[in-house]
């Protein structure tokens, strides 16, 4: 299993606990508005609010890298965060995922850091 972002060669696998979303089963099921302070590199500190899927993707990203195959169109939402929150999620690609027999498939990492935010204002 050869991993690439862009033309850099990452790892030879997704890293030990990368969370394979198989269905939304799969992911927490909370859906209300969120508020979360993002610290980005080179950037102020700022908020931002996101609800139903949106959020419980980035849930799971701030947990850790994550794929799936196309049942939740994770891409979409990922893509959703990256154009209308400003976050900076990558994506690795690998080839030969012997699990679902695709060539090739993308890995999410979140690199910016994010932290709920509780209705006090106090990081949870």
């Amino acid at each position: 299993m050869t991993a690439f972002t862009g033309s850099e060669l990452k790892l030879d696998r997704p890293e030990a606990g990368t969370l394979w979303v198989t269905g939304w089963h799969c992911l927490k099921s909370e859906t209300g508005m969120g508020e979360y302070l993002v610290e980005s590199e080179g950037a102020d500190p700022r908020t931002l609010h996101v609800s139903k899927n949106k959020r419980r993707v980035l849930e799971a990203l701030i947990k850790g890298p994550m794929y799936c195959a196309s049942p939740c169109r994770l891409s979409h939402y990922v893509q959703m965060l990256r154009d209308e929150q400003g976050l900076n999620i990558e994506t690795e690609w690998y080839s030969n995922d012997a699990r679902t027999g695709r060539e090739r498939f993308g890995v999410y990492v979140l690199k910016d850091k994010v932290t709920l935010i509780d209705s006090q204002g106090v990081r949870s």
